[in-house]
């Protein structure tokens, strides 16, 4: 099957540029000034932005499905979000026991080793617990938390090859050891949910740590004699920051601030979604609790902020329109920043050989569809 996108403005080698973009058997073959083929599948794209296909790497849920659920909710994520633009993504697990984990790492595997035919590819596990500061748990379970260490990672994972990410707070005891060990191991280590000074962090940086997740929430903060999580991460050219550019998490001048600070290379978009995303307010659940949506913002009972409902088109209209970030900057953000940093070759870039997966957004930076 061949589709040729024609007559939009497509971002090919980090700028803007009048080409079309042709897809044979799900990748993408050619891009410049084409001519359809015989029986090919034309789309008039004039008008829109043809963007690569966006990359979550921090994602819990959506559209009433939750990773923690298993792999059937995966399964029903991938496909679901592909229609908002994403080509591959990270479900990301939060605080739960040992076993409870182990099972939704083995859904998330099913669904790395039986992809679904039409939907966002799962490139692996984010694990955003256990291994949390208590005081800085936020929407985490409390009672689930544990000091980190090789064997309790292991005994969750059980020698599954799922996992990709790690967030944990730096400064507990063993975290530098766990660190040192994931990046031997090939997995990418995040620091949030942590009390840890400046100090903490480069240290971190200094055995293998390279993200900051969620950036400024559940974390230390920036003080102008304690840099805290959020200052050591802005200012250390080894870290990518994470950023829920949802309006609600973050100021605009904040997100202002990070994009300025990092630039398109070291800053990643990520939703942070729970399971109401796509879907109206109401009540809904992360980890057992019950978490009330309005206005578009979850939070539990107690007012904390539980994840978000954001999607990544939408967080590419608030780097835009709100922190006044020239689009250039922003769109690798949601693209190839967040695909390299994980390894996610194929993905985040219109090239040939790359994933066919096309997003469509139109001028005044709203949703405009999906060609995959």
């Amino acid at each position: 099957m061949s589709i040729l996108v024609k007559n939009g403005t497509a971002f090919v080698d980090g700028a803007f540029a009048r080409a079309d973009v042709r897809i044979r058997d799900g990748k993408i073959a050619e891009v410049g000034a084409l001519s359809p083929e015989q029986g090919e599948d034309v789309r008039d794209c004039a008008g829109l932005y043809v963007l690569p296909g966006f990359v979550d790497i921090h994602i819990h849920a959506y559209g009433g499905a939750d990773c923690m659920r298993g792999e059937e909710d995966v399964r029903r994520m991938s496909r679901g979000l592909l229609d908002t633009g994403v080509a591959a993504f990270v479900p990301t697990t939060m605080s739960a026991y040992p076993k409870e984990t182990h099972e939704a790492l083995c859904g998330i595997q099913a669904v790395v080793d039986r992809p679904e035919t039409r939907g966002a590819a799962v490139l692996g596990a984010h694990m955003e617990a256990p291994f949390l500061a208590p005081a800085c748990k936020g929407a985490q379970l409390g009672e689930c938390l544990q000091m980190p260490s090789v064997g309790a990672y292991d005994a969750m994972v059980q020698g599954l090859t799922c996992v990709k990410m790690m967030t944990l707070a730096p400064e507990l005891d063993g975290a530098i050891a766990l660190i040192r060990e994931l990046t031997r191991r090939g997995v990418v280590t995040c620091a949030a949910h942590s009390q840890a000074k400046a100090a903490d962090v480069h240290a971190a940086a200094d055995a293998g740590l390279s993200q900051i997740t969620h950036l400024f929430n559940a974390q230390s903060p920036l003080h102008h004699r304690e840099p805290g999580v959020p200052g050591a991460g802005l200012a250390d050219e080894r870290i990518l920051v994470q950023v829920i550019a949802d309006g609600i998490h973050l100021h605009p001048d904040i997100l202002r601030i990070a994009a300025l600070c990092k630039g398109a290379r070291g800053m990643a978009l990520i939703s942070d979604s729970m399971e109401a995303a796509g879907l109206p307010d109401g009540q809904y659940d992360l980890g057992g609790q019950a978490v009330y949506v309005k206005d578009g913002a979850a939070r539990l009972q107690n007012g904390v902020l539980a994840g978000s409902t954001l999607l990544l088109h939408q967080a590419i209209r608030n780097m835009i329109t709100l922190a006044r970030i020239a689009p250039e900057t922003v769109i690798p953000m949601a693209t190839s920043t967040p695909a390299d940093s994980v390894g996610a070759k194929g993905f985040g870039r219109i090239e040939p050989g790359a994933c066919g997966v096309l997003a469509l957004m139109d001028q005044q930076w709203g949703f405009a569809g999906v060609v995959a």
